[in-house]
C-alpha cells in the first residue's frame, strides 16, 4: 500500500473555488438580507480565485 501524501492542490479546482465562495456568499447574503447579490459576488470571487490557482498549477507543471 502506498503512503502518498496529498496536497490541497490535488483537491482544489475551479469548481471547488466557485462553489465554496458562492456558499460563503449565500451565508453573508442571509445575514445582510440580500442573498442573490452576495451569492453572485461570491461566485465572481470564486471564478477569479479558481482561475489564478489553475494558472499557477499549470505553470508549476511546466517547470
Amino acid at each position: 500500500m502506498t503512503d502518498k501524501k496529498h496536497k490541497i492542490s490535488d483537491y482544489w479546482s475551479m469548481g471547488t473555488a466557485i462553489g465554496l465562495c458562492a456558499a460563503v456568499g449565500v451565508v453573508l447574503g442571509a445575514v445582510m438580507q440580500n442573498v442573490v447579490l452576495w451569492m453572485c459576488m461570491g461566485a465572481g470571487v470564486g471564478v477569479v480565485l479558481g482561475a489564478v490557482t489553475e494558472m499557477n498549477k499549470k505553470n508549476r507543471e511546466k517547470r
